[in-house]
């Protein structure tokens, strides 16, 4: 039974812990921290765990009880928590994103590069998702011929804070399809600009501006555009359609049952991406428990990957200033995650 400390314990962690305690099986939690201790007690009561709080993150990571650690803290706090697991070679799922900036994501590949094995999955959970993985294995089978181009939209019905800000548009939306246009085209970026469509007058948060459409070149010729949209108000929904030279393959509009019932035809809409992606999260979280309990290398989003995405995030969050077109070179990719 592989045993977690948790890190964190916002919504994406309730998601998570849930899965783990209630639908997973080969591991269980037996350590939590959280800066905020009431937090963590709530939870531990939540999901009767029968456990008391760790003191520090030294702690949790230090304690025998823990083989492997989960980081689910805020954005900017995973470097320090991945790199202490790391030193004393516990293997680590952290939540998007690796790292903040491009530093502290080249610093933990850096690091888990000279333990000489991959230690560490990050939570891309798209690559999981069936319908992206049947997308994926469209293109890969040449049924659409070679993909020229592409177009992807990532709405949310409203900005989760009043405190949301414009650029975690990219920091929280946009990095997942940096993430997975590069996987499914099979190719690294060149560039990406950014740029604001028409103002949304309906947004209540004074510190977000909004909507963006955000366009990713790749090195093979191909440009796919992305609409994000944090003030749909109807539901999250994802898309994403790939143009090949022979045909079109794109994920379906909604993957929920299509109603008929008067005088009209429609499919509910999640307001949460663990609505649309619930089965991702469930099978990204049981292929790094299966292969860390049998002593393998997760083979899941890699450190790699999480710092190529950061890396183009910055840039875009660079591009937005002036929307010009920002070229990326990530430097030489370690033989580790070839």
């Amino acid at each position: 039974m592989l045993r977690f400390g948790v890190i964190g314990c916002g919504y994406i962690s309730h998601v998570h812990v849930n899965d783990i305690v209630n639908n997973l099986h080969g591991a269980k939690v037996t350590a939590i921290y959280d800066i905020n201790k009431s937090a963590a007690e709530q939870m531990i009561d939540e999901f009767d765990l029968g456990i008391e709080p760790s003191k520090s993150i030294d702690e949790l990571i230090n304690s025998s009880e823990v083989d492997s650690v989960l980081v689910f803290s805020k954005n900017d706090t995973h470097t320090e928590p991945i790199l202490k697991a790391l030193a004393i070679d516990k293997p680590v799922f952290t939540e998007k994103p690796l790292a903040t900036t491009t530093e502290e994501a080249k610093q933990i590949v850096d690091a888990e590069v000279k333990k000489g094995k991959r230690m560490i999955q990050v939570g891309y959970m798209r690559r999981y998702d069936p319908y992206y993985q049947e997308l994926k294995q469209t293109i890969d089978n040449g049924e659409i011929g070679t993909p020229l181009m592409g177009y992807c939209r990532h709405f949310a019905p409203a900005p989760t804070t009043n405190d949301f800000q414009t650029s975690d548009v990219i920091n929280d939306s946009f990095v997942h399809e940096i993430s997975v246009v590069s996987w499914l085209f099979n190719d690294d970026y060149k560039s990406v600009q950014v740029q604001y469509a028409r103002p949304n007058s309906t947004n209540t948060a004074a510190g977000l501006k909004e909507p963006q459409v955000a366009t990713l070149k790749l090195k093979n010729g191909a440009i796919v555009n992305t609409y994000l949209d944090i003030n749909s108000h109807y539901g999250y929904e994802v898309k994403c359609q790939v143009i090949g030279e022979t045909g079109i393959a794109e994920l379906p509009d909604m993957p929920s049952t299509r109603v008929h019932k008067d005088e009209k035809i429609y499919n509910s809409v999640p307001l949460e991406s663990g609505g649309r992606f619930e089965k991702a999260f469930q099978l990204e979280f049981q292929d790094f428990i299966d292969r860390v309990s049998a002593g393998k290398e997760p083979t899941g989003p890699s450190a790699w990957t999480g710092y190529t995405v950061t890396f183009t995030a910055n840039k875009a969050l660079e591009s937005l200033k002036n929307g010009q077109i920002v070229d990326l070179e990530f430097g030489q990719k370690p033989d580790l995650y070839k």
